[in-house]
């Protein structure tokens, strides 16, 4: 597909989807130049290795009922001794 082919598209679209594309896109400029900065840091040699961001999975927690006056009281209670 063409460049002007693509702009054609693109004038198709709706104000939201446009509005959506163009976010995407500059996500995606982001994420280019962080990949070109720690490229830059690997050749240079200022670091040796450039690890992902840990994703933890997120965890469903169950509350739990407590009895008497809030834990948060006690804390403040406990600092004040």
């Amino acid at each position: 597909m063409r460049m002007q082919d693509i702009a054609e598209a693109i004038k198709t679209l709706s104000p939201t989807d446009r509005d959506h594309l163009r976010r995407l896109l500059k996500a995606q400029d982001a994420a280019d130049k962080l990949e070109v900065f720690h490229q830059v840091l690997l050749s240079q040699g200022l670091v040796k290795e450039v690890k992902k961001p840990h994703t933890a999975a997120t965890i469903e927690r169950q509350l739990i009922e407590i009895k008497g006056k809030p834990v948060s009281e006690t804390i403040i209670e406990e600092r004040n001794r």
